[in-house]
């Protein structure tokens, strides 16, 4: 139990990196609209790591596609702005949003045997993006990639270089993943569910390089998970998601100790940590809503053992309380 109240450092006093305001992102489907990120609205600090957490298909990955403006279609950015250091990043065109991609902003995606390029070594895929944004030649690109990998922890980098990504282990193809998103020194990181299908010895050195990363090089950092262990461990704000809105957010020692939401006491009550012996392990009855289908009130209230009247017909109002913790619900509205 101890990991659920470790305070974070605190680093309230930074400057917002990343603001997204009521942003929309939505598939139009044959059998009608999806909206899998509905008015969001949330902001990144420089030097802070902000965890999104949520249930599978909550919106947690597509709200990072989104900052990243790689929505597959049919999806599309319905709403909203995405400010990164004042560059209004859905104002830009394709080709000036390149030229953000990798640089200003990197993403570390959850499988990385499936991002990386099996044809072509890993030298050659870290020192693409450092030719590209860098405009160093290949042999620069190629001292400095060597300089990476050993950075990321990857031994004998000159070696590794000339590996394929079959050839390294999950936890070294994980490492190149992070090296790649690191080699132009990004302002903002999205990782992903960086540490999926990872032993837990490996998640934990992944994790540490991560925040020894953002410390080096003053990131921003936005953590895609559904572990509250990594929460509590490695973050300093956290965003609750749920059917592709945000219902609570707070600094993240306030949300493990005070969680207001009756979404996230739920999450938190069924963590095996929480178990008392004898009896089953706790679980949110129900199931996440239907997208397709259009959601009036609080997404939630059918699950809800709080729910109320208006609860089914009234989308909740945000409510803010002092130190910067913010929920919507009806119950404190």
């Amino acid at each position: 139990m101890n990991w659920l109240f470790k305070s974070p450092p605190e680093v309230r006093n930074l400057s917002i990196l990343l603001e997204i305001d009521n942003l929309k992102t939505s598939f139009n489907l044959p059998r009608g609209v999806l909206n899998a990120v509905d008015n969001v609205s949330l902001s990144v600090r420089r030097g802070e790591t902000l965890a999104i957490v949520g249930e599978s298909g909550c919106g947690k990955s597509m709200t990072a596609f989104s900052v990243m403006r790689l929505v597959p279609p049919p999806g599309q950015i319905a709403g909203g702005r995405i400010v990164l250091a004042g560059t209004d990043l859905l104002a830009l065109s394709e080709e000036e949003m390149r030229k953000v991609r990798g640089n200003r902003i990197a993403m570390i995606f959850q499988e990385p045997m499936s991002s990386l390029n099996p044809v072509f070594r890993i030298g050659d895929q870290i020192a693409e993006g450092l030719v590209l944004h860098r405009r160093l030649t290949k042999e620069q690109a190629l001292d400095e990639t060597c300089k990476i990998l050993r950075q990321v922890g990857i031994p004998s980098p000159a070696d590794r270089m000339r590996d394929y990504p079959h050839q390294l282990s999950g936890g070294m193809r994980q490492r190149v993943m992070i090296a790649i998103a690191i080699a132009c020194k990004p302002e903002l990181l999205i990782a992903d569910e960086p540490t999926t299908a990872l032993d837990v010895t490996i998640q934990a050195q992944i994790l540490e390089l991560l925040d020894s990363l953002k410390r080096e090089n003053d990131m921003g950092m936005m953590l895609i998970t559904h572990d509250f262990g990594i929460v509590a461990e490695h973050s300093q704000s956290t965003s609750v998601m749920y059917a592709g809105r945000i219902v609570e957010a707070a600094p993240t020692p306030e949300l493990l100790q005070n969680p207001l939401h009756p979404y996230t006491r739920g999450l938190l009550d069924s963590l095996p940590q929480r178990a008392v012996e004898g009896k089953p392990l706790k679980t949110i009855p129900g199931q996440v809503p239907d997208l397709l289908a259009p959601l009036e009130g609080c997404g939630f209230c059918v699950r809800c053992p709080d729910r109320q009247w208006r609860c089914s017909s009234e989308t909740p109002p945000v409510t803010e309380f002092p130190g910067e913790h913010m929920v919507r619900c009806w119950k404190y509205a």
